[in-house]
């Protein structure tokens, strides 16, 4: 099975879902564990550089507070939890053969969502808890009494190796 880790660094788990620009993928079984990829997400941040209130409300004046720029403002898509769509999206697409992800944190609604796809998405107890530390603990679940949902997600995956 596949286990996920959002990281900066690839050695802890120290990065929000949503702002995750590499997370590192494992395939873990009862046996062992080994590396096998990095996903990387470009993150852009548009920061303006200049005064674009004018451009994108098409207000002459350029003032924040212009009723025409607050009324196209809130036509907007937003997303919640101060996620983007497109950003989540894109990881849980990535991330869909994953059985969990382990992140530092995550919002509400990409928990949802990566949930709804089989990935359960886990927070570390504390931050002492690298991703050498996690494998090694997860193995060893595996091999004494694994809970009901790993359990279950340990036989769909069996399942689908021998379909």
């Amino acid at each position: 099975m596949k286990i996920a880790f959002a990281t900066s660094d690839r050695i802890n788990v120290n990065a929000h879902f949503g702002w995750a620009q590499e997370i590192d993928v494992y395939e873990i079984s009862e046996s062992g564990y080994e590396f096998l990829e990095t996903l990387s997400f470009n993150q852009e941040v548009s920061q303006p550089t200049e005064d674009t209130t004018q451009k994108e409300s098409g207000c002459k004046h350029g003032k924040s507070d212009c009723k025409k720029a607050k009324k196209e403002e809130a036509v907007k898509p937003k997303a919640k939890d101060g996620e983007s769509n497109d950003k989540v999206a894109q990881k849980i697409a990535a991330l869909s053969d994953c059985t969990i992800v382990y992140v530092a944190s995550i919002g509400g609604t990409a928990a949802a969502k990566l949930i709804k796809k089989g990935v359960m998405p886990v927070k570390p107890r504390s931050d002492k808890e690298d991703i050498t530390y996690l494998l090694n603990k997860l193995l060893q679940t595996l091999k004494d009494n694994p809970p009901p949902w790993l359990r279950k997600a340990l036989q769909q995956d069996r399942e689908e190796v021998v379909v």
